[in-house]
């Protein structure tokens, strides 16, 4: 993705929209003494499965659970792959539990043609001993969070389905979420259109559900996940790790580079979704804006866009306060430490 108008302006080029300055972060973080609870809710998916893996091995993080949506692949097969990948990572005792099939409205979107048809590219790992759970997503989730003695975060890394049909039908466990640290949206340009991001597009009705329900909200977008990425290097520095997991993660972003290179020419693949993860580990990884968001539910060419409005003015005029704190920087030579850090601790 081309330059968002964050950072030093090149060749006295105008961003082409408004950049809000950095906030404080207003986000949960764990630390190894007291780690933060977390739902991660996923359609694994490249970039899931080093979300997952990410979560399982930082001592900041308590993973309670993962539930699964349609969005990557068919949700059957992200059910299986969060089964088969907590197993690989040591972790087949972490509770997974199959949600919506696909959107709240409208037809279904898939990105096989990214992440393969199963979701995981070429990718096979052993079958977990473990099954789904059978109260399904929305359950466990409001299960979990009536159980935990601490607020839960969750991080939706997937479609929004499950967390709009959570709000619906347990409006009175909403305080009991501590934040949503969501990929997807962005400030500027979309991915699957011009407008629009995939986890967003393939379901804003949803989206719109979770952005207007008032619970604490940091995105993560394209502006920020496009910067960070893995190269061929980095595949092999985790290859060199020594670990069955570092192996699978290593695969992974080979086959993802492989996709981007066919789609777009490029060279690096973005971990989209491990930096929604990275942010409740790592107090100073991502540097977040305040913004109005808003999701464009039409049937037009807009359908699916993040409408992120940061200038205090304008919020003003219109009657808009901030609902989102959003990404806009991450380091990425530090992230990829910490994902190589990371399956370096999986078995």
């Amino acid at each position: 993705m081309g330059r968002t108008g964050f950072g030093d302006l090149e060749h006295g080029a105008i961003p082409t929209f408004y950049a809000a300055p950095p906030a404080p972060r207003t986000a949960p973080v764990g630390t190894p003494e007291r780690p933060i609870p977390l739902i991660i809710d996923s359609d694994p998916g490249l970039d899931d499965a080093l979300a997952i893996g990410l979560a399982v091995a930082r001592p900041e993080i308590e993973l309670l659970a993962v539930t699964t949506v349609g969005g990557n692949a068919d949700v059957r097969h992200c059910t299986d792959n969060a089964l088969r990948l907590l197993h690989a990572f040591g972790r087949s005792d972490i509770p997974v539990a199959e949600g919506a099939q696909g959107p709240l409205t409208g037809e279904v979107v898939r990105a096989t043609a990214i992440h393969g048809e199963g979701g995981l590219g070429r990718t096979e790992l052993p079958p977990s001993p473990a099954t789904a759970c059978p109260e399904g997503a929305v359950a466990l989730m409001a299960r979990l969070l009536e159980e935990s003695p601490a607020p839960v975060a969750i991080a939706p890394i997937g479609p929004l389905t499950n967390i709009a049909l959570f709000i619906r039908l347990h409006p009175d466990l909403l305080a009991r979420i501590s934040h949503l640290s969501i990929m997807g949206g962005s400030i500027g340009e979309g991915n699957t259109t011009t407008s629009a991001e995939f986890n967003v597009y393939a379901d804003p009705e949803a989206a719109d559900i979770v952005f207007r329900s008032g619970i604490p909200i940091t995105m993560m977008g394209l502006d920020v996940t496009h910067q960070a990425t893995l190269d061929a290097a980095a595949a092999t520095r985790l290859r060199d790790l020594g670990t069955a997991s570092g192996v699978i993660a290593a695969e992974l972003v080979d086959f993802a580079i492989e996709r981007v290179w066919q789609w777009y020419g490029g060279t690096t693949t973005a971990i989209h979704d491990a930096v929604a993860v990275a942010h409740l580990a790592i107090d100073d990884l991502v540097t977040v804006a305040s913004y109005n968001v808003r999701v464009d539910t039409s049937a037009g060419p807009a359908r699916g866009r993040t409408v992120c409005e940061g200038l205090g003015r304008r919020m003003t005029r219109y009657g808009l306060q901030p609902n989102a704190e959003v990404g806009i920087r991450i380091d990425p030579g530090r992230f990829e430490g910490l994902l190589v850090d990371a399956f370096g601790r999986l078995p």
